[in-house]
């Protein structure tokens, strides 16, 4: 049994791999992170593997209620039949590059994966193996939190997403969904373009439904695809 653990901006995410199944997902916020020890104080595990996009606290808070040395993982070159075009490898996150690998885990074709969370990332894969690279913006609620800090008047609750705003705070919903949704399906018409496929789009993270709903019917939802690139190294 592999500890799996995907240490994100907002939250915290763990379940328990078989080798065939995941187990039940386990999220924590970033503030009550001192249940980890005991969440995991007894659990026969053989090996813990995890990435971190969040702050070195979190890191060390996870390390200190690990039941085993953790191995964390980073963007490589190549693994799993995936070669990563990335310029500089080093920088990237090791969550987007996890995506891609949960991603070649479940599909294998041409595939466009967003993660949609605290940033919106948006991924594109060819059948052959090739991540080409992919975009980052702020996701929803940070370009909503955005417009509140920095304008004078737009501090207010988002409304309703509809076609055509006619107030204030249906505007901002829909601008910031017309947004997420207008760099999903660029990507995805940029990557059809580039191989002569149609991409499978793939939705995960927080905002996936969020986002599900003004996007193409043929978009696919599927929870955890992090954990999934991690069980994939697991296996290894």
């Amino acid at each position: 049994m592999k500890l799996l653990i995907d240490a994100g901006n907002s939250r915290v995410k763990w379940a328990l791999w078989d080798g065939a199944q995941l187990g039940p997902v386990t999220a924590l916020a970033h503030d009550v992170l001192s249940r980890l020890a005991d969440d995991w104080r007894g659990l026969a595990v053989t090996a813990v593997y995890a990435a971190n996009v969040a702050h070195t606290q979190v890191r060390q808070q996870i390390e200190q209620a690990a039941p085993l040395p953790v191995q964390w993982q980073r963007a490589q070159p190549a693994a799993l039949g995936v070669r990563n075009h990335y310029r500089n490898v080093a920088e990237q996150g090791a969550d987007r590059w996890l995506a891609v690998l949960g991603a070649r885990r479940l599909y294998a074709t041409d595939v466009v994966v967003a993660c949609a969370g605290t940033a919106l990332t948006v991924e594109a894969l060819t059948a052959e193996g090739d991540y080409l690279g992919g975009l980052i913006l702020p996701g929803y609620r940070l370009m909503l939190q955005s417009l509140a800090q920095n304008t004078a008047n737009l501090d207010r609750a988002a409304g309703q997403v509809c076609d055509f705003p006619q107030g204030t705070e249906d505007a901002l919903a829909s601008g910031a969904i017309d947004a997420l949704c207008g760099a999903i399906l660029r990507m995805q018409q940029r990557l059809a373009a580039h191989t002569g496929r149609p991409p499978q789009l793939l939705l995960t993270g927080g905002d996936a439904e969020r986002l599900a709903a003004a996007l193409p019917p043929e978009a696919r939802m599927v929870d955890n695809l992090v954990l999934y690139g991690l069980a994939s190294v697991a296996d290894c």
